[in-house]
């Protein structure tokens, strides 16, 4: 299997940097290119994105580091670094 390929699913755990980063590249997809994308930016109010794309963003994240993000956890998520956070702890049991 190629790098490419592998690199849709993480299959190890990623620290919180690693994360971040990838988040941010999830996000690329929701968001203008010109617009940076910082940590503590929300994802509603400073990103802009919707509901279908908060969605659309949970599923990506979802299926990128083979999580499951419950409601609970969803509802404290509101900024980029949170995405992050959350995918840490979940990805450590």
């Amino acid at each position: 299997m190629t790098r490419s390929a592998s690199a849709d699913t993480i299959g190890v755990m990623a620290g919180y940097e690693e994360s971040l980063k990838i988040t941010c590249e999830l996000l690329r997809r929701h968001v203008a290119e010109a617009r940076p994308i910082r940590p503590t930016d929300e994802i509603v109010n400073d990103l802009g994105l919707d509901s279908l794309g908060v969605m659309e963003l949970v599923a990506d994240v979802e299926t990128r580091f083979g999580v499951s993000i419950p409601s609970d956890v969803f509802d404290k998520i509101s900024t980029v670094s949170d995405v992050a956070k959350a995918v840490t702890k979940l990805q450590r049991g």
